[in-house]
């Protein structure tokens, strides 16, 4: 049974260990906002971290203004809308796969970052999609920030830009590459010009909007508008009391978190780690309000004074977006590939004739529009801009506490060589700009880009070849000591290679050969210790008597959904107890499909290399143990009604110390 289970994991261990970042409840971001008020030029500055699956590569476009023939459609790879007849010039990081903008700035100023939500009807909808009824496929929230860029002068009318097509095509489907339904997310936006911002958040295809026109704010993966806002959709209350989530006799107090937000356990814990990103930024730009810079907001892309923090090893750009003042004010748009503690903003104008080459280019991909769950993973080019900085972090990551400080001393050398060379360069625009030589001065502001670009590239590459060529550092504390060295794998695509656990940040971290260093949180009271970025993953250690660790074990969880149009068995048919769990399961990203029934009084397993594998009830924890192997456990999933929408396969990979 052993080796059944291995061979039908194998090809999901890319997407369910490998890539734990990449699993939906592990996805993050963050939006902050200072206000003119709140800044020491009295500017507008939006700042967004975008955390997105590693292979995830976010290439730089830059769409130039243009006029569309009547009858124009956008193909946003799962379905096609009407095309505005004119849209502005916009700048944005783009997901390898994705019509959109993760964050983005327009001719105008207006600039929008995005957050994944989990809400009420998300959940309904994924049920029902697993049944075969779910929504129609609607524009991501990354598509919904290009096209309220595209078509919006002002934050108010991107505000209704996006609403409006929320209501006409909802948002329903996965927001992450080679991910199903599992992938889906709705989503809160910050939209903000040089007047006034908005915090718009959404549950299917209703939504509520509160605008701010001083101080600060920020978001994160969680809804936060509660009783108060200042524009909803019309039927905001009643459907929240149709469908069972307010209670009716106080509908006129509507709390729209509240009401909206998931709150299964699994919502729960997600909405607390958002909350705790929330504060930090909020806190953060409420230290310094008044005084806020964009060298500022840079540091608060890359704290990591909190669990879970603002800067992750997920972390696949960010921005800050200088919207500025008066007419011919010109938009600057800092942008950061990969991890912000590890790299380094340059700037880049909306109005700029072009970007450099590398700067737009994804990996082995490419970079073109396809459905995400039909996207093929991209991987390093070293002719992508973004790939040459992901690489980079990974090194870092691998000796932290010795490596960043470098890297952080060489980039913030060149992010304030830039800063001091912008007020000269935006002003020689501006003046060419007054002059009527509107292509001289994108000229002027393009090869302004470029050159900070290749000097910070050039940094990069040899930071990279640097790190290459030395060890590690090591730097185990007493306390970890006893853990540190080599392990070495033999299962699945890990066979033959070597596992590094090594010390970072405090933290024991594990280096997953080809993938990345992840973080691990400390021990429960049965010695398993969870990622950080997810506890679909763990690990822990085999000792011996003197308490030296003797193999690394892998604790992962394999995740299947219920079939859709799959249906419980009628009571006549099945022991009443094991009804809720039989049923066909699926992998669609694996292309396995498991199923169980009962067999001799017990439940029982089949897949396509082995039937009737027993399965004992369960214990305590809700664990049912394979009678053959009892290190490996079924544990099951529940959707909002009660009812089993998944099964989990939980299993102990052993891998001696070398």
């Amino acid at each position: 049974m052993r080796s059944l289970l291995e061979r039908s994991t194998a090809a999901a261990l890319a997407a369910a260990v490998l890539g734990a970042a990449s699993a939906p409840r592990a996805r993050a971001c963050d939006t902050w906002v200072a206000m003119n008020d709140a800044t020491r030029a009295g500017l507008t500055i939006l700042a967004k971290n975008s955390d997105r699956p590693l292979f995830d590569c976010q290439p730089l476009a830059l769409h130039p203004r243009r006029t569309w023939p009547a009858g124009s459609t956008i193909d946003l790879g799962r379905l096609a809308i009407p095309q505005a007849r004119e849209t502005y010039a916009t700048i944005g990081s783009s997901p390898y796969w994705c019509w959109g903008y993760e964050e983005g700035m327009n001719e105008h100023g207006v600039s929008i970052g995005n957050e994944g939500v989990h809400t009420k009807p998300l959940a309904a909808a994924v049920a029902a999609a697993r049944s075969g009824d779910g929504p129609a496929p609607g524009p991501t929230g990354m598509d919904l920030v290009r096209l309220g860029l595209e078509r919006g002068r002002t934050a108010r009318e991107a505000l209704e830009v996006i609403v409006k097509l929320l209501e006409t095509h909802g948002q329903f489907g996965s927001g992450a590459p080679t991910a199903g339904i599992e992938g889906a997310y709705d989503n809160s936006f910050l939209i903000a010009d040089a007047r006034e911002a908005w915090i718009l958040e959404t549950a299917g295809t209703r939504w509520a909007a509160r605008r701010i026109d001083r101080g600060t704010a920020s978001i994160s993966n969680a809804l936060g508008i509660a009783g108060k806002w200042d524009r909803s959709s019309r039927d905001l209350a009643d459907d929240a009391v149709w469908s069972g989530w307010w209670p009716k006799e106080r509908a006129g107090e509507l709390d729209f978190a509240a009401a909206y937000s998931d709150d299964s356990p699994e919502g729960t814990a997600r909405r607390e780690r958002a909350m705790t990103r929330a504060a930090c930024s909020s806190r953060l730009l409420a230290e310094r309000a008044g005084e806020i810079d964009p060298p500022y907001m840079m540091r608060v892309a890359r704290d990591r004074s909190t669990d879970p923090s603002i800067d992750l090893d997920i972390t696949a750009s960010s921005c800050v977006a200088v919207v500025g003042k008066g007419r011919g004010a010109v938009p600057v748009f800092w942008w950061c590939p990969a991890v912000p503690s590890s790299g380094c903003y340059v700037p880049f104008f909306v109005e700029a004739g072009g970007l450099p080459d590398a700067v737009s280019r994804a990996g082995t991909h490419g970079k073109r529009v396809v459905d995400p769950s039909i996207a093929a993973r991209d991987s390093f080019s070293a002719d992508s801009y973004w790939w040459i900085f992901r690489d980079l972090c990974d090194a870092v990551n691998l000796s932290w506490d010795a490596r960043q400080p470098v890297a952080r001393a060489a980039f913030d050398s060149l992010e304030a060589s830039f800063a001091a060379e912008l007020p000269g360069v935006v002003a020689e625009a501006a003046r060419l700009r007054r002059s009527g030589a509107a292509d001289e001065a994108s000229d002027v502001l393009g090869g302004f880009s470029a050159r900070c670009a290749e000097r910070a590239l050039d940094k990069a590459k040899g930071l990279r070849a640097r790190f290459a060529a030395e060890a590690p550092a090591a730097s185990a504390s007493a306390r970890f000591a006893p853990y540190i060295g080599l392990y070495t794998a033999d299962f699945g695509s890990l066979a033959g290679k070597e596992l590094k656990v090594f010390e970072r940040g405090g933290r024991l971290a594990v280096d997953i050969p080809g993938q990345m260093a992840v973080d691990l949180n400390e021990p429960d009271e049965e010695g398993v210790r969870t990622l950080v970025l997810t506890d679909r993953v763990a690990f822990s250690f085999a000792v011996d008597g003197a308490g030296a660790a003797t193999a690394l074990r892998l604790h992962q969880a394999t995740i299947l959904t219920r079939a859709p149009g799959d249906s419980v068995p009628s009571p006549d048919a099945v022991e009443e107890r094991y009804r809720p769990f039989v049923g066909l399961y699926v992998l669609p990203i694996a292309d396995l499909s498991v199923s169980l029934r009962v067999s001799g009084g017990k439940l029982a397993l089949d897949t396509p290399d082995e039937s009737g594998i027993p399965v004992e009830d369960p214990d305590e924890k809700g664990r049912w143990r394979f009678s053959e192997d009892p290190a490996t456990f079924l544990t099951f999933d529940g959707n909002a009604s009660g009812a089993v929408s998944a099964v989990r396969i939980n299993q102990t990979f052993v891998m001696p110390r070398k």
